[in-house]
């Protein structure tokens, strides 16, 4: 469903039960979710060709974006953005396909260091091209100075979404 008539009309319904909703802050998260699903099946369709999903294709951008293209598992996970376990379903599968290699890191034995292969460096080479072409022309008809205010608005929302996180007690 990439529409988002439907779902406005659903809200609209809400509001006019419950006149305190929060409409447009509620329009503009569920927007924001339908963006993510249907860029991330765009970027999907970029990626098959490389056997890629946009999960394993994080894993490596974010591995070749690194010092010495590799990083601890938890440092990985925070900038992937996964989960423990859904990182090591995807780190496993990587590693099946030769993309990816984990040793100990050098000094303290008990980190897991995941590094990009030559094989991985050489795919993830020939995916960003291709991932980078996507996005732009998603964002294609949003100009320059528009994509700063969207950038710097979403910053906005991630700093107020992460003081909320941060008071709530553990």
């Amino acid at each position: 469903m990439d529409d988002f008539g439907p779902i406005d009309e659903r809200l609209q319904r809400v509001k006019t039960r419950m006149p305190d909703f929060a409409l447009e802050p509620t329009r503009l998260a569920r927007m924001t979710n339908l963006l993510q699903k249907v860029l991330r099946e765009a970027m999907n369709g970029a990626l098959k060709k490389y056997g890629l999903v946009d999960s394993s294709y994080t894993v490596l951008a974010v591995l070749y974006g690194s010092a010495g293209e590799s990083s601890t598992a938890s440092s990985l996970g925070e900038a992937c953005y996964e989960k423990p376990a859904n990182l090591t379903r995807v780190c496993d599968d990587l590693m099946a396909r030769g993309l990816i290699g984990r040793s100990p890191k050098p000094g303290d034995r008990r980190v897991v260091l995941i590094s990009l292969t030559p094989l991985g460096i050489a795919l993830v080479k020939q995916a960003i091209p291709d991932v980078s072409n996507t996005i732009a022309a998603a964002y294609a008809d949003i100009s320059a100075p528009e994509l700063r205010v969207l950038t710097d608005l979403n910053l906005r929302l991630l700093a107020t979404l992460k003081a909320m996180s941060d008071a709530v007690p553990a």
